[in-house]
């Protein structure tokens, strides 16, 4: 939310988040919203307070006769009558991983809505699983999002991915592959070498070496390194076209058994930034120079910055009992109005102490 509305705030007047077909600036969201449209619902308060409207394209797997998506679709139309999302709003019931094939119904329900100011891929699993040999995975169906908005976008945008990442959920061959992103760049950045190599192993000088302590670990230190593998993949996917894009520090969480505290969930989130203003007179016909923006940091350190300041949330909430009292009735609220029923929401109770 607090990225959001960041961006909101930022490209608010601009062209890409103007008033058009409503009489507010239309924020798009692109999101796997699950059966209550939690997320979609606090950006919907967002978006409210921005004085936009929220328009929500989603993707729910399970065919249009499964009892969830209708569910889900009962839910969104909720949402659509109180006038907290436009009526643009749409769910497809189709798998989001669908979207990789160009001449598949999936991917042109994606690109008839593109571009989007935020995309929220929020995986209950891996993004790249051991077993998942094709090109449907998750991480498949994300690059063609981020070449879709590339190709389509002109302004700022939002990617937020969530992910289990541990040894064992991610296929080998990609994790190796994002080692050698890491090792190209180091091989031609110092700073960044010395910064990730720092990162992934104190007071490792080898990046290399780092490398292979760090994917021989679980916990912080192997999602740091996936986390890592991500931003500089984007990075380099995105270069060629002119784009940026800035890493943001990430949290990890636990979702081990009751007393396994080990990090195993990982939310990156990035900001893609369009390519510079100006023209560049290569002849010299005029003495006018191009025009700049600020210059912008170093991106591949700064992503081995951020990466660095990865934040455990459930430390932040165990050692907060203000804020996960704050949570914990806020998550009420927001389960209440999805039609829990009171049974379920006195389980809340439980997590006070």
């Amino acid at each position: 939310m607090r990225l959001a509305r960041r961006l909101i705030k930022r490209e608010k007047g601009n062209p890409g988040l103007r008033a058009q077909e409503y009489p507010q600036p239309e924020v798009r969201y692109l999101t796997l919203p699950g059966i209550d449209y939690l997320d979609v619902r606090q950006l919907a308060d967002l978006c409210h307070e921005c004085d936009c409207c929220l328009t929500s394209i989603g993707f729910q797997s399970g065919g249009e006769h499964n009892p969830q998506v209708a569910r889900a679709q009962v839910r969104e139309k909720s949402l659509i009558d109180a006038r907290l999302i436009t009526e643009e709003s749409h769910t497809f019931p189709r798998r989001f991983e669908e979207v990789v094939h160009p001449a598949n119904a999936a991917y042109l329900d994606l690109r008839n809505q593109a571009p989007f100011h935020i995309v929220n891929i929020d995986a209950c699993g891996s993004i790249a699983a051991p077993t998942a040999n094709h090109p449907n995975r998750l991480i498949d169906a994300l690059f063609r999002v981020v070449e879709l908005q590339v190709d389509t976008n002109s302004s700022r945008w939002l990617l937020f991915v969530t992910t289990d990442v541990r040894p064992e959920s991610i296929d080998r061959q990609t994790l190796n592959r994002l080692y050698a992103v890491i090792f190209s760049n180091a091989d031609t950045n110092d700073v960044f070498r010395d910064r990730a190599a720092l990162l992934l192993a104190p007071g490792q000088t080898d990046i290399r070496a780092a490398v292979r302590i760090a994917a021989e670990q679980t916990g912080q230190a192997f999602l740091r390194l996936f986390a890592l593998g991500v931003a500089k993949w984007l990075l380099d996917l995105v270069k060629e076209k002119g784009w940026d894009v800035y890493t943001h520090h990430p949290y990890c969480y636990s979702t081990g058994p009751q007393h396994d505290e080990t990090p195993s969930m990982v939310c990156l989130a990035f900001e893609f930034l369009p390519p510079p203003p100006g023209l560049e007179d290569r002849r010299g016909v005029t003495h006018a120079k191009p025009k700049r923006d600020q210059p912008r940091e170093n991106t591949a350190v700064r992503a081995a910055l951020e990466v660095g300041n990865m934040i455990d949330a459930d430390d932040e909430v165990r050692s907060d009992p203000n804020l996960r009292a704050l949570l914990i009735n806020d998550l009420h609220r927001l389960l209440e109005e999805a039609g829990y029923e009171r049974e379920a929401l006195e389980k809340l109770k439980s997590l006070q102490s």
